[in-house]
């Protein structure tokens, strides 16, 4: 029997000997935010995560594209109350929900983007629409609104319902601290995707940081800072420290840093986290595939919430040491009281 380092060193081998022969394996991974996160928390983040990593695959195995298979992962973590996405989603000053979400195509470098968005429960979606049929590569306001609008989507009436009792709870827990963004268990969602062909996408979607101002705009939609898919280089989806991150334009960086250091993704990631922190302060994590279809997870936060599926075998953690694998068939995590 393998032990997981085994396992994985052993993969990696796997797909790079298949990426010499011209074929890719499929990959899958996503995120669930990089933070602090209670222990009675950990196993809905885990659920959410495998469960949002075996839709995003099986849209891959049933041959449609990595756009699809990214965009329908990250819209079961929008709808998962244990994700700062969609429903759940931190709240502002003011108590209100504002989303921010993008996606990219990494064959043709197609790129949408939204911010301050309100009352849409899959923003992502919205984000693939602008990439594909605004004309733009990111809205906002009015014309974000009209174009939604334009498009069929329709807003939760009446306003609100995107609150949920726990970012009420953290909002007042952070009014009553010393207001620090840095705190709270994180939970931007993401999702990185590869075909058999090689063809990647990346997808983010947030709420932001509870207690942001109104309009703030964080990393998640800065295509380069939170979210970046090119076939040549790899694709990352990134979580954390938002108005740092972006200073550093982090999800491009260790794509780039990589191929031009001929280095794999792993350590690249883990050393371009701590460069970050060390500079500028924060924590982040991500998620990243290279384009041979090797796997990176990185965070120098506490937990991140994180799992992929290659085959018909799921991998998934939550804290630094944190390495589990399961068959794709198996669910075991306890049904959830109140569901999703």
């Amino acid at each position: 029997m393998l032990f997981p380092w085994e396992w994985l060193v052993l993969s990696i081998l796997l797909s790079n000997f298949k990426y010499c022969m011209g074929v890719v394996e499929p990959v899958l991974i996503v995120h669930g935010g990089a933070g602090t996160v209670s222990e009675d928390r950990i196993p809905g983040k885990l659920r959410g995560v495998t469960l949002a990593a075996k839709v995003g695959y099986q849209v891959l195995a049933r041959n449609g594209t990595v756009v699809e298979a990214v965009e329908q992962a990250v819209r079961i973590m929008e709808a998962d109350r244990f994700f700062n996405a969609g429903y759940g989603a931190a709240l502002n000053i003011e108590g209100d929900v504002e989303l921010d979400a993008s996606i990219m195509d990494g064959a043709t470098k197609a790129t949408g983007s939204l911010s301050g968005l309100r009352d849409l429960l899959h923003p992502i979606s919205l984000a693939r629409d602008v990439m594909e049929h605004s004309g733009h590569n990111f809205l906002i306001g009015d014309g974000l609104v009209s174009f939604a609008l334009d498009r069929g989507f329709r807003f939760l009436e009446p306003p609100g319902q995107l609150v949920t009792q726990h970012s009420k709870d953290a909002l007042e827990e952070w009014k009553a601290s010393d207001q620090s963004y840095r705190s709270g268990e994180g939970g931007t969602v993401g999702a990185v995707a590869i075909d058999a062909n090689g063809n990647i996408a990346a997808a983010t979607s947030t709420g932001g940081v509870t207690g942001k101002r109104v309009g703030r705009v964080g990393d998640t939609p800065i295509i380069g800072s939170g979210t970046y898919a090119d076939n040549g280089l790899g694709g990352v989806s990134l979580t954390g420290d938002g108005d740092i991150i972006m200073k550093v334009c982090l999800a491009y960086d260790v794509l780039r840093t990589a191929q031009l250091t001929d280095r794999a993704l792993q350590p690249v990631a883990d050393e371009l986290l701590d460069a970050m922190s060390a500079a500028l302060g924060g924590t982040a994590g991500l998620v990243a595939l290279d384009r041979a279809g090797d796997v990176a997870v990185a965070h120098n936060s506490l937990h991140m919430s994180w799992a992929y599926q290659r085959g018909d075998t799921v991998a998934y953690g939550a804290s630094k040491e944190d390495f589990n694998l399961m068959p794709a068939t198996d669910t075991p995590f306890d049904p959830l009281p109140g569901g999703m």
